[in-house]
């Protein structure tokens, strides 16, 4: 078992504030604290098993950040999971800001600038998970940096439960017994997350924006699927049609649409410069007859009626 201990109570007292920042840097990555506290105690308990370190932590008021000189400094990318068993902190990254109490967890990414402030004594554990690692259970955890999961609410309390079980046996459990549950934290995480995620329409928005921003500028690719799109995009299939469905869409569907309106544009005011056909290939359709009841259903009219339309002259005004 690798476990490493840390105490203030080890350190003179005019040196513990000092030693602590020391302290806390080599744990949870590299941090700046801001202040000399007199008095200052604090304890911390590090655990490795596999590609996870796992934190458990006691200290006064304080408050510190991680600014891109301390990002670029770092090794590797990292996400933290950090949990409150007691105390009241507030953490900030990005335009989040989450105020932590008992029960709540937030996610952390090591890549980006961070502020924290301890307000009350705190009791806490960070499960720090290289972000590859971390993609397999949350595909677009790009989207949760600073995302705080409440422990009082859905899936909440179910994964405060096993986070605060496994918080009490950071010292006595066996190597061979963490890394059994290792993946089931994640994916208790995962899910809390996920709950969360179903319930605020915020979540995924810029994700949302970017993936749809990708559709439109392939859109007259014929090969242009879910599948791909999830690919070129670095997130599960899964979490792209929940990304359209919570929005009240599906992928396919929206696609569609995008293509259809296209066709009909053109249609409307190229003259017959080009064919319908042609037009349909352009924008990603390879069936004609599929374009057609497709453009029909959407419209209301075939493709070649709207094409006649447009070229009616307008009949002047009595």
């Amino acid at each position: 078992m690798r476990l490493r201990t840390w105490k203030t109570a080890d350190v003179p007292a005019a040196d513990r504030f000092d030693a602590w920042s020391e302290a806390l840097s080599s744990t949870h990555l590299d941090w700046e604290l801001v202040g000399t506290e007199p008095d200052f105690e604090a304890k911390v308990v590090e655990r490795t098993v596999g590609d996870l370190r796992l934190i458990g932590c006691r200290c006064d008021p304080c408050e510190g950040f991680r600014s891109p000189r301390h990002v670029n400094r770092g090794d590797g990318d990292y996400i933290g999971i950090l949990f409150e068993l007691s105390g009241l902190e507030i953490v900030r990254q990005g335009d989040r800001e989450a105020t932590l109490r008992p029960g709540d967890f937030v996610i952390w990414d090591s890549s980006k600038a961070m502020e924290f402030r301890v307000l009350e004594p705190l009791h806490k554990m960070t499960i720090l998970v290289p972000k590859a690692s971390m993609r397999r259970f949350l595909p677009g955890i790009d989207e949760f940096a600073g995302m705080r999961v409440d422990g009082t609410e859905s899936l909440g309390p179910l994964v405060g439960a096993h986070l605060r079980q496994l918080s009490s046996g950071l010292g006595s459990l066996e190597d061979r017994h963490l890394r059994l549950v290792a993946d089931t934290t994640l994916e208790l995480v995962a899910a809390g997350v996920g709950a969360k995620q179903d319930v605020d329409p915020t979540v995924g928005a810029d994700r949302y924006g970017r993936v749809r921003a990708h559709i439109l500028e392939r859109l007259s690719d014929p090969d242009l699927t879910p599948a791909a799109i999830a690919e070129a995009n670095g997130i599960s299939l899964r979490y792209l049609h929940k990304l359209f469905s919570s929005r009240g869409q599906s992928v396919s569907r929206w696609i569609l649409k995008q293509r259809l309106d296209r066709c009909r544009r053109a249609i409307g005011s190229e003259g017959r410069a080009r064919s319908v056909t042609d037009i349909a290939l352009s924008w990603g359709f390879n069936d004609g007859s599929h374009f057609s009841r497709s453009f029909r259903n959407e419209f209301g009219a075939s493709p070649r009626s709207v094409r006649k339309a447009s070229q009616e002259p307008i009949s002047p005004r009595d």
